[in-house]
């Protein structure tokens, strides 16, 4: 069996004040986030996420991952911890589904720099269905949310996109930007 390189930062990167763009895929790819009621399941697991200090700026999920936007709001949060938490809780809770192997054993991040904004970040994560041809309209995809601020409020101005997208988003600033969202 080929090992893969490592790709993460040294473990200091992941504990403290901080913010995290991150995908979670499912266990071979299966595109099983189209159930309603898996989905609502693992929402509400996103308080593992909670339980470890983290607030959950935007997260969709899409048939086969999900997005999460979450920032650690204490010196004590730690991102392993907290994905492994969730993943956990989410596999356990899953099975009485008679869903197995639920995630990816891995996962991948993207630490935000201070320059990137968060709103950018979020309109991001709920633009993915349009981009991925799932919905033609964000706002028409059930499977995405915010812990912090009102996302279906989002319906106007522009906000340029992270990640190297050239084509800007409808997402007001003024009624998205969160104040619990630290700077980092």
């Amino acid at each position: 069996m080929q090992k893969h390189p490592r790709h993460r930062l040294a473990r200091a990167y992941y504990l403290g004040p901080r913010s995290y763009f991150l995908t979670i895929c499912t266990s071979q790819r299966r595109k099983l986030f189209t159930d309603q009621r898996l989905v609502e399941l693992l929402v509400n697991e996103l308080a593992q996420f909670l339980s470890q200090g983290f607030s959950i700026y935007a997260n969709c999920f899409m048939p086969d991952h999900c997005h999460v936007l979450a920032v650690a709001m204490t010196d004590t949060s730690d991102l392993a911890k907290a994905v492994r938490a969730f993943k956990g809780a989410s596999a356990a809770h899953v099975r009485s589904l008679g869903i197995r192997n639920l995630w990816q054993r891995d996962y991948y991040d993207h630490i935000l720099r201070s320059s990137e904004s968060f709103d950018a970040a979020a309109a991001y994560i709920f633009e993915n269905p349009v981009r991925s041809g799932l919905a033609s309209d964000a706002h028409d995809w059930p499977f995405r949310g915010s812990f912090v601020f009102d996302w279906k409020k989002c319906s106007s101005g522009f906000t340029p996109l992270l990640f190297g997208s050239a084509a800007p988003v409808v997402v007001p600033a003024a009624l998205c930007h969160s104040s619990g969202a630290p700077a980092v």
